[in-house]
């Protein structure tokens, strides 16, 4: 198999081949931020243990979106983006700004026409307490 070459699997023995699971140990860091993941969200973590951001994805045959949603260090939402796409190309790639009081103040990039769902409704709640 073309694909495996240079890796010293065979075409045969990569069939059914089961990884071994990562170690256990502490949770990983970017760029000084923990990452946390629950569910399908993943969240980065400051030092005070305050949600920087928040990511998350939903991957269907033909459908992908993926959200992002940043705060500021007093966990106020500063910025959005969202793209999503489907077997019929680009849907969405949007990039929103909100201020001080979580009000969407710009938004840019693109939307495909019939696309008019708010920014807004892409948002998830950043649950209280969050410990990783």
């Amino acid at each position: 198999m073309a694909g495996l070459a240079g890796t010293g699997l065979s075409g045969a023995g990569a069939v059914g081949m089961a990884l071994p699971a990562p170690p256990a140990g502490p949770p990983a860091q970017v760029g000084g931020l923990r990452v946390c993941e629950r569910g399908d969200t993943t969240y980065l973590l400051d030092r005070s243990g305050r949600v920087r951001s928040l990511t998350y994805a939903r991957l269907v045959p033909d459908n992908r979106l993926w959200v992002r949603q940043s705060y500021d260090r007093a966990g106020r939402l500063t910025g959005l983006s969202v793209s999503w796409s489907g077997f019929a190309g680009r849907l969405l790639d949007v990039r929103g700004s909100f201020d001080a009081r979580g009000r969407l103040v710009r938004e840019s990039g693109f939307r495909a026409r019939g696309v008019t769902t708010p920014l807004g409704s892409y948002l998830r709640a950043v649950p209280r307490g969050l410990t990783c």
